[in-house]
């Protein structure tokens, strides 16, 4: 596997400038024909800017079109892009290796410039289908008129919004948020593995609270609605002897005055409540939960 650190340290300013000029014309063109290239990036020469280009596809950052004379930019170009915007923000300063690689992101451990340990996940949208992305979210027009790459940074972009909104207002039980770029959020880092990995738990109803807590604040203080949740998107914090759930992944986020926010909600509840009565054996009545969720909090 390339390793994003190795690749991004071969990238000189030069490199960057033409790395970022693909990022700027992501919404125009998918591959950019060079003669493009050459008549806006007038600071080169065409045969500086086409031994450029031969690096950058050597080192797998763009790739040329099989019949044409053009190139676009690759995700791990986009990576590199949005790993300097960082490093330029002043927050990251060093980036380890890849420690999960889900359906629709990359996950690296990083290190922030107080020598915070932080993730910062690089979303890859397009690993599931296009049809189901488009089905699970509602990102709008630009999301579904959009290359993979573009869908990749919108989806960055609203995972910030949300957790930004849910630290404001303290919603429990939620990362909290660093930064990002493009299509790369930075966050807390959260020591423990996914819930749906998770066999046994010593205290699975208080878990459980903690969820549906964090899914109440949410509502009724950020305003907004998880709308995917699920054991896949719960991390279990047991890094200091006890069991701290933590909610991911909010792109596909909603607003508490959409008109499907209730039912989304509703299912998220119904869910979460379906899945810890089956896997720890608990007796939770559903009815009840989403009666207390959907009590305003004062």
């Amino acid at each position: 596997m390339v390793k994003l650190g190795e690749v991004y340290r071969k990238l000189t300013n030069d490199d960057f400038i033409i790395l970022e000029f693909f990022v700027k014309n992501l919404k125009k063109f998918e591959y950019i024909p060079i003669d493009f290239l050459v008549q806006k990036l007038t600071k080169y020469t065409p045969k500086e800017i086409d031994a450029r280009l031969r690096k950058l596809n050597s080192i797998k950052v763009i790739e040329r079109h099989p019949t044409m004379n053009a190139y676009r930019l690759k995700a791990l170009g986009l990576d590199c892009v949005a790993l300097r915007r960082l490093v330029r923000k002043g927050i990251l300063k060093a980036i380890g290796d890849i420690i999960g690689v889900g359906k629709e992101s990359d996950i690296y451990r990083a290190l922030t410039d107080n020598d915070e340990l932080v993730v910062v996940k690089f979303y890859r949208i397009g690993r599931t289908s296009f049809r189901h992305a488009v089905k699970v979210r509602s990102y709008g027009v630009e999301f579904e008129r959009g290359t993979w790459l573009v869908r990749s940074i919108i989806a960055g972009k609203r995972e910030r919004e949300a957790l930004a909104i849910l630290n404001k207002y303290n919603v429990p039980s939620v990362p909290r948020l660093h930064g990002g770029a493009l299509h790369a959020v930075v966050m807390e880092y959260v020591e423990g593995p996914e819930l749906y990995e998770v066999r046994e738990l010593q205290r699975p109803l208080e878990v459980l609270n903690n969820i549906i807590e964090a899914i109440r604040a949410s509502y009724w203080r950020a305003k907004l609605v998880h709308g995917d949740l699920s054991e896949y998107n719960i991390l279990i914090d047991l890094s200091r002897g006890e069991e701290r759930p933590f909610i991911i992944d909010w792109p596909q986020y909603v607003t508490s005055v959409e008109p499907n926010a209730q039912k989304l909600l509703e299912r998220d509840v119904q869910y979460i409540i379906k899945f810890f009565n089956k896997r720890f054996d608990l007796r939770i009545d559903v009815n009840e939960v989403l009666k207390y969720v959907l009590t305003p909090m004062e």
